[in-house]
């Protein structure tokens, strides 16, 4: 399936392609993308290969189509993969789009996005001085050993006067055979309910905090990997995280924040939870 991923700058889109891709996912995924197309004109694609099994031949069919009555529709795009055959995706592509193609590692991610961004924005000049923070994201589960990163967290962004963003990352489990179908896929509609009912969740969860008005965005996908995409994605320059925690938090906000700390461009506060 194709997931959306929220980014910052005008005339970039990101997706997000996991598993094995079918009819019915090109179907939901290829209107979004022709809307963007008509609304902005040509724009730089970034797609991110997770847990990827390649396509059914319905989709394979799809896929073609939309590249060949697409031609020009793309200044960019940005294949970030893990697999040595996907590397293989950027070359097959190139002989259907009048565009440069290019693969990267998840360890090249912030080289994709600035490669993909470069069209759109203006290199800045280096600056004499450390500016304040104005994005703070701030990945959340909801335990009571949150409350202490999402709070420092809040408290640099009032002091910055930043933007607060809170995410919360819905892990999916999908389970494939040798012959990478899934033997439990994760249907639309399950999906959907997994989303609804954490969003719900996590605007009771910050309700009972004094935190402002923070932003909340609530993502399906492996925890590091989906906090370092919406990162690079909306353009942070800070992400504050707890260090370690009990039950949910360690398995979320443990591992994870080394994850992070090791592979973000900004900056990442750890904070202690203890």
């Amino acid at each position: 399936m194709f997931k959306p991923i929220p980014v910052n700058v005008k005339g970039v889109v990101a997706f997000k392609a996991v598993g094995k891709l079918t009819h019915d996912d090109y179907q939901r995924f290829l209107p979004t993308l022709e809307t963007i197309i008509r609304e902005e004109g040509p724009v730089s694609l970034l797609l991110e290969l997770e847990n990827f099994h390649g396509w059914d031949l319905e989709a394979a069919k799809d896929d073609y189509e939309f590249a060949t009555t697409h031609l020009e529709s793309f200044r960019r795009i940005a294949i970030v993969g893990d697999k040595g055959w996907e590397r293989w995706l950027a070359l097959m592509a190139k002989p259907f789009v009048d565009t440069e193609v290019r693969f990267f590692t998840p360890d090249q991610l912030s080289e994709a996005w600035d490669w993909v961004r470069e069209p759109f924005v203006e290199e800045e000049k280096e600056k004499a001085f450390p500016q304040p923070w104005q994005r703070i994201l701030a990945p959340v589960d909801f335990s009571s050993h949150a409350e202490r990163s999402v709070k420092r967290a809040a408290a640099l962004a009032e002091a910055n006067n930043a933007s607060l963003t809170l995410l919360h990352v819905v892990e999916d489990f999908v389970l494939y055979d040798d012959f990478y179908d899934p033997v439990m896929p994760m249907t639309m509609a399950y999906e959907d309910s997994l989303l609804e009912a954490a969003s719900k969740r996590l605007a009771d969860w910050v309700n009972t905090l004094d935190l402002g008005n923070p932003d909340v965005e609530v993502l399906l996908g492996s925890p590091s990997g989906t906090i370092l995409s919406y990162a690079e994605a909306q353009e942070v320059d800070l992400i504050v995280m707890g260090s370690h925690g009990r039950r949910g938090l360690s398995r979320l906000l443990g591992s994870t924040t080394n994850s992070v700390i090791n592979r973000a461009r900004c900056e990442v506060l750890s904070v202690p939870l203890h």
